[in-house]
């Protein structure tokens, strides 16, 4: 079987090779669709991306893998904004990778060795084949990473806003595919008095019926559906991820093994709650 060009992907993506490159390579001056469709070009053609031609002949390359458990979530662009900013500012190349669904860690990790690629930021539930990565690796999400460096939300406290919310009332959870805050389900063993307490956090298919009291992450089905939102502070874990990942891979600077991130609680007016 004739090997896949980056030709083929450009004809079936609808775009030229330069932009096949580029997008493949995290460049943020393609947009989001035009990188959509590239991927999905590349995918469904089965190409692999050979090593990175530049770079090659020092130690380091430039790039940054990026990999998310979910392209579709709705704090994706607003994630991958801020790592990019970060990137862009120490002349970094950002690489993007999807890892959930039908890309198994160890496929993905092998792509990303295969591009040279100088540090990973993980967005994801952990994997236990990071350990065997040669390059810094920084673990964004709920879950710290043992051994990895880490961006993560600070459980205790987000968990202890949601008891005071629900006061004596027990806590019901609903999860998702793009749930932020999986911990919160560690609530419902608690018993209470009175009607449940409902935290929505990404369900795919709620009980009908069923009205949320608190929402984590989207403000705007928060505001629709009049209820609380735990804001998710997406920016913040970007914005922390790339600095500590950049540091690592430079050897210098600032790079805590552990970095914990505070959300803030929003009203369905959009207020501030403190507290």
């Amino acid at each position: 079987m004739a090997r896949v060009t980056m030709a083929d992907v450009a004809l079936e993506a609808g775009v030229n090779k330069g932009t096949v490159s580029r997008a493949l390579r995290g460049d943020r001056r393609i947009s989001a669709e035009t990188r959509r469709r590239v991927w999905e070009a590349a995918k469904k053609l089965g190409y692999e991306l050979d090593a990175v031609a530049s770079g090659l002949s020092s130690k380091r390359t430039g790039v940054a893998a990026v990999v998310l458990e979910r392209m579709d979530a709705p704090w994706t662009g607003e994630f991958l904004g801020a790592v990019s900013g970060v990137l862009s500012r120490c002349k970094m190349e950002l690489l993007l990778f999807e890892g959930g669904g039908a890309s198994p860690a160890a496929n993905v990790l092998r792509r990303i060795e295969g591009r040279k690629a100088d540090g990973l930021i993980w967005f994801g539930a952990p994997a236990p084949e990071l350990g065997a990565l040669e390059i810094p690796v920084v673990c964004v999400g709920a879950n710290p990473c043992p051994g990895q460096f880490s961006v993560a939300l600070e459980r205790e406290s987000v968990s202890a806003r949601v008891r005071a919310l629900a006061e004596r009332r027990p806590v019901r959870y609903r999860g998702g595919p793009a749930a932020v805050m999986e911990f919160l389900s560690e609530l419902e063993t608690e018993t209470g008095d009175g009607e449940p307490f409902v935290v929505w956090d990404g369900p795919k298919k709620p009980p009908d019926g069923e009205r949320p009291d608190l929402i984590c992450g989207d403000e705007r089905l928060a505001r629709l559906l009049r209820a609380n939102c735990l804001r998710a502070p997406v920016r913040e874990l970007g914005v922390l991820a790339a600095r500590v990942l950049t540091n690592a891979i430079r050897g210098s600077g600032v790079r805590p093994a552990a970095t914990l991130v505070k959300t803030t609680l929003v009203s369905a007016a959009g207020e501030l709650i403190l507290g």
